[in-house]
């Protein structure tokens, strides 16, 4: 597979992306206008709902990808006992769930819309191991043509329930709609039902190749516990408005950062490092080298525009009663580096079947996140928030880029000293020209070295570079 085949590829998948990007906007931004108070009960539920569905998944996502793009094994076959396993998993996962919103005071509704919310992302994860069948082999447009009327069917459900003010518990259905719409187009696209067949032997075959699996379990556990634990200190110290004002000032940030590392990389890029690892070094080297260039440059501007300009995005968005969140928003940004680089080190160390170096990376962010949160929250809840997940982002990130760094060589000395020349650049032309012209002025005069650097790193038609980087 040629890598001029990515963008037609990458444009399935943003095609799906962006189209439930935008329904999610709309009722992110029409819930938060509504009401700050129910905005942050589905940003709590949505919380425990991911941490569902990374246990639902159990870590097999990745590793289902690797086998799949390697072409080893019994696909379908695999596919059904991975459903099965999934499927009981997500009833014990939804149990526990329950548990621990009675242990933590809840209201009764509150409860209900979490498990709501809960059951349809894990029911995601289940539906995951078909896309990541279709992603394999390079059938994105199958994964597009399902995602985007479930998408359409289940936002566009929670954006009425909105707008005719439903109470919380109606809004939150939105989620497992979506979820079974889904998975109704998956079995009508797959042609038959997976869960038909699987015996004995094959789930005790699964059992023994979950070993090599478990690894990726803990991976995703670690990483999804520092990501989504906050909101639930947030929760405990602060008030629900506060979750909400939060849920805003990440919801920016997170967009951003799932598109490229979830489209991009996750779906694409991923499954040739893992290839190429294998069969072809010298492709995974300049692959890898003209995506991490790419993403640096791609993620300043959009960071300095987000520094710079937050104190107008989210009044502008979500109304004046999220003005508190600014600085929180603005403590996220760094995430956006984080989350393109380290994914990208991420996937390159699973390609290189580095997972365990990778396990103890994101087990130091585990520590690191719940010391943050148990010394930072308590002080100043919303702000607290922020930089706790910030600082375990940047913590991870320093060790997986570091590794990737040295490992694979991706970016050479004199790279990493024009990316951060044009940083440095940004900043005092920002600073300085301040003193002299108009907020604006000074703002676009800070863009100038980034968008220069976004031109000179830009991916080359039809983004397959020639051996020799830039």
């Amino acid at each position: 597979m040629k890598l001029k085949a990515i963008p037609r590829r990458l444009g399935y998948i943003l095609g799906a992306q962006w189209t439930r990007d935008l329904a999610w906007a709309v009722f992110t931004i029409s819930l938060a206008r509504h009401s700050p108070e129910i905005m942050g009960q589905i940003v709590l539920a949505l919380t425990f709902g991911y941490l569902v569905k990374t246990f639902t998944d159990v870590g097999l996502n990745d590793f289902l990808l690797s086998v799949f793009a390697r072409g080893e094994g019994r696909p379908r076959a695999l596919l059904g006992e991975v459903t099965w396993l999934k499927l009981a998993v997500l009833v014990l996962a939804l149990g526990l769930a329950w548990l621990v919103t009675g242990w933590q005071n809840y209201s009764p509704e509150l409860r209900l819309i979490v498990l709501c919310i809960a059951a349809g992302l894990g029911l995601d994860a289940v539906s995951d191991s078909f896309f990541a069948l279709c992603q394999a082999r390079g059938r994105q447009d199958v994964e597009m043509r399902i995602r985007i009327p479930s998408a359409l069917l289940g936002i566009g459900f929670g954006i009425v329930c909105v707008w005719l003010d439903a109470p919380p518990l109606c809004i939150a259905l939105y989620k497992p709609l979506e979820s079974l719409c889904c998975m109704a187009f998956a079995l009508v696209a797959l042609g038959r039902n997976p869960l038909a067949g699987v015996g004995r032997s094959g789930m005790a075959d699964l059992v023994r190749q979950m070993k090599s699996g478990l690894v990726f379990t803990c991976m995703a556990a670690c990483a999804m516990f520092y990501n989504k634990v906050n909101v639930i200190f947030l929760k405990e110290y602060g008030s629900d408005a506060d979750v909400g004002g939060y849920g805003v000032a990440w919801e920016m940030v997170e967009g951003l950062s799932v598109l490229i590392s979830s489209a991009l990389l996750g779906k694409v890029i991923f499954p040739l490092l893992a290839r190429f690892w294998q069969q072809d070094r010298a492709a995974f080297a300049r692959l890898a080298g003209q995506t991490a260039r790419s993403l640096w440059a791609a993620a300043l501007p959009v960071i300095f525009l987000l520094c710079v300009e937050s104190d107008r995005f989210l009044p502008l968005i979500y109304g004046d009663k999220y003005t508190g969140a600014v600085t929180a928003q603005r403590l996220l940004t760094p995430c956006l580096a984080t989350a393109f680089l380290h994914n990208l080190a991420a996937y390159a160390m699973i390609g290189m079947r580095r997972h365990h170096l990778l396990l103890g990376f994101y087990a130091s962010g585990l520590v690191c996140n719940i010391v943050c949160c148990m010394t930072l929250i308590p002080r100043m809840p919303l702000e607290g928030a922020a930089l706790a997940l910030t600082v375990t982002k940047v913590w991870v990130a320093v060790l997986s880029v570091g590794f990737f760094q040295w490992a694979a060589r991706p970016m050479t000395a004199g790279q990493w000293l024009l990316m951060l020349g044009a940083a440095a650049a940004s900043v005092a032309l920002w600073q300085g020209t301040g003193l002299y012209v108009g907020r604006e002025m000074a703002e676009l005069a800070g863009l100038l070295p980034l968008l220069a650097l976004l031109w000179h790193w830009r991916p080359p038609p039809p983004f397959e570079a020639a051996a020799g980087a830039r």
